[in-house]
């Protein structure tokens, strides 16, 4: 079955609540696990220890997640995704300004050590 991968990268609108921004997160990525094609979620922020001092985040948001798909048509689950937002949890936390990065990549290949 094709995999992708769906990153988004985020910022809480309050540094004071970060706590409740990743509890807010975690159900939200439950609730986007519980999609079809969607089987794996991972969250990372940035470590202090860069290879490039002040890279920390994506351009300028401090939050990733990766989610894991796997499917045979990731239009579908794309359009899954975008239908199902209004039907998912929300957070005043979230920043909307500026929105979110949220790209779909598609699997070239795989290696391993």
């Amino acid at each position: 079955m094709p995999r992708a991968m769906m990153l988004v990268a985020s910022n809480s609108t309050d540094k004071n609540r970060i706590d409740d921004f990743n509890e807010w997160y975690a159900l939200h990525v439950q609730e986007l696990l519980s999609l079809d094609g969607i089987v794996s979620a991972t969250r990372w922020e940035p470590s202090p220890h860069q290879l490039m001092p002040g890279m920390d985040g994506i351009d300028g948001r401090g939050f990733l997640a990766l989610y894991e798909i796997e499917c045979d048509d990731l239009e579908a689950v794309r359009n899954q995704i975008r239908d199902s937002s209004p039907k998912r949890s929300h957070s005043e936390l979230l920043e909307l300004d500026p929105l979110p990065i949220t790209i779909l990549l598609e699997n070239l290949g795989e290696w391993h050590a």
